[in-house]
């Protein structure tokens, strides 16, 4: 898949989205210090929330998880994955997840900052690091999926999934544990969970730059 990916509309330019996130340099530390309480079980992770020029608008990249993984087959995510201990940082580790799962170039994409850790039911603290996914005028970014890990490449309309419109809580059992977790309607995915928890809070963090304008 080939998707022209220079320019920026909506938000005026990078550096305004990046002033509503967390520094990037303060993931640097020990993910699990940053949420509490901390289980023992509790393994670190980092997804990248990659936004992407598309058709002359800003789309999030996303991807649809192998049919035949044994967790969350089929799943709306973002690229990432358990920070290794060869990763240097949670953004090392969520542009290698991308390149594994995407084929998405490490220097096409720009760091502007990170949203808040999470816990997955699942028993990972994530940071989610976003990042601009951009390459020079005329060139392309070539997105790939894994096919031992990917399905499909999506790019969705970032208008659509910041809208709070489309937001709604459901709940999920896991566990036998019910849980309250954010869903987010799409008219041809289903997202819900962890990233559309992250979603959400993207959505909280820039609407404060549509209230203010982006000039």
């Amino acid at each position: 898949m080939l998707f022209p990916a220079y320019g920026l509309s909506m938000f005026g330019d990078a550096s305004k989205i990046a002033s509503v996130l967390t520094p990037p340099h303060h993931m640097n530390g020990n993910i699990k210090d940053m949420i509490m309480p901390v289980m023992a079980t509790d393994r670190p992770a980092a997804v990248l929330v990659g936004l992407i020029t598309h058709q002359q608008s800003l789309h999030i990249l996303m991807t649809r998880r192998a049919a035949h993984l044994a967790t969350h087959p089929g799943q709306i995510s973002f690229p990432g994955g358990k920070i290794e201990t060869h990763d240097a940082t949670p953004v090392d580790a969520a542009l290698r997840e991308a390149h594994e799962e995407v084929a998405l170039q490490p220097d096409h994409v720009t760091i502007l900052g990170s949203l808040s850790v999470l816990r997955s039911p699942a028993g990972f603290i994530v940071a989610p690091i976003v990042g601009m996914i951009t390459a020079d005028e005329g060139d392309e970014v070539k997105l790939t999926p894994d096919p031992a890990e990917v399905d499909d490449i999506l790019l969705l309309p970032l208008d659509h999934m910041l809208d709070r419109q489309n937001y709604r809580r459901e709940t999920h059992e896991r566990d036998g544990v019910a849980r309250q977790t954010w869903v987010i309607d799409h008219p041809a995915h289903y997202i819900w969970g962890l990233s559309a928890a992250i979603i959400v809070e993207l959505s909280d963090r820039l609407q404060t730059l549509s209230q203010t304008g982006a000039g």
